[in-house]
């Protein structure tokens, strides 16, 4: 039965939840931020989660030369030779039109030309199949299912586990700074290693504003507060101040975070 596009979204929200905490990522997280490898099991985890939600979830497969634009890989894209992702019917009032659920490419449901574009080939080819599928291969010859999950876990536990070295490593949590653009009202990005806590300046404000800062942080870990912060004003002469944040990364994971401002007068 197809569903509204508010109930997608909401299925989109239920699967995204159990995003992993890249520096830990404990069991039974999914590792959407690692979106090397990994995609079958991603998706049938992601079809459990829906099914067990009342919803009736198929799968599309695409096959190409694949280049995916990522923040959450070190050279801001990844390439594949296919991918896989869960779709729900959604109800169009005159019909019903597929949308795709995949939070390591998306930010909610997209239809499927708005995912294959996404992909960076205009010649991949799009398979449907129904959600009990795991795998398949391009001409459909070789398929398998995974009616107990195990094979699901196993997937899930090695991109868990590569997603933590990748943390550990020189480049650390996602998002990747590189490939950020800093949009309107942030002064800097951040990074803060497990526990640490570090202070920033910004200088040349204008004394009469009232300006309000904030800090948020941009590695996804649900569950529990990741950063604190404090503000501090030096008047560094007759006309202009000094602002000097302090942040706290509360956790035992290196954070990545956004400094905002925003200001309230003139």
């Amino acid at each position: 039965m197809p569903v509204t596009l508010q109930r997608a979204r909401e299925l989109f929200s239920l699967v995204r939840r159990k995003t992993c905490c890249p520096g830990t990522a404990p069991a039974p997280c999914i590792p959407f931020l690692y979106p090397d490898d990994g995609c079958w099991g991603r998706a049938h985890e992601m079809c459990r989660l829906m099914i067990a939600d009342g919803a009736s979830p198929k799968k599309v497969w695409i096959y190409g030369s694949l280049n995916a634009p990522t923040q959450n890989h070190p050279n801001c894209a990844v390439g594949w030779a296919w991918h896989v992702a869960p779709t729900l019917a959604v109800s169009t009032g005159s019909g019903s039109q597929d949308y795709v659920i995949d939070p390591s490419l998306c930010d909610g449901p997209v239809t499927k030309p708005q995912w294959k574009g996404k992909q960076g080939d205009s010649s991949a080819t799009l398979v449907s199949s129904p959600a009990s599928t795991f795998y398949r291969n391009k001409s459909g010859s070789i398929t398998q299912t995974d009616p107990t999950y195990s094979k699901t876990n196993s997937v899930l536990t090695t991109y868990r586990n590569n997603l933590k070295l990748r943390c550990a490593s020189s480049h650390g949590p996602p998002p990747y700074l590189a490939c950020l653009t800093k949009p309107p009202g942030v002064q800097w990005f951040g990074t803060l290693g497990p526990n640490q806590t570090k202070r920033w300046f910004t200088w040349g404000w204008p004394a009469r504003w009232h300006v309000f800062w904030t800090v948020m942080p941009l590695t996804h870990c649900p569950g529990a507060p990741q950063l604190w912060w404090d503000v501090a004003v030096e008047r560094a002469n007759a006309t202009h101040c000094t602002y000097w944040i302090t942040v706290k990364n509360l956790t035992a994971s290196a954070v990545r975070f956004e400094g905002r401002y925003d200001i309230l007068s003139r």
